[in-house]
């Protein structure tokens, strides 16, 4: 794999022939997943750090569930409701 030095906002594909398939010009969306469940159990970090990482993981799992609803959306707006 060669390195590119990617843009703002690009990610150069990870394998060789990754982005085969993939429409010229098209997005994505994408979500970073965490847990931090372990660490939270284990008693090991404090009560702040604690509740900071209970926040990061229940944002991700927000962000998870609008992803999710997206998806299931973009049919009905693109067939239904794109005026055409």
């Amino acid at each position: 794999m060669e390195w590119r030095d990617p843009t703002p906002g690009f990610f150069p594909a990870n394998y060789q022939g990754g982005l085969e398939g993939v429409t010229p010009g098209s997005s994505c969306i994408v979500n970073a997943y965490t847990s931090n469940h372990e660490r939270i159990a284990s008693g090991e970090v404090g009560a702040f750090k604690r509740f900071v990482l209970h926040a990061v993981d229940a944002v991700g799992v927000v962000h998870a569930m609008l992803l999710r609803v997206q998806a299931l959306l973009l049919p009905i707006q693109t067939l239904v409701l794109s005026g055409h």
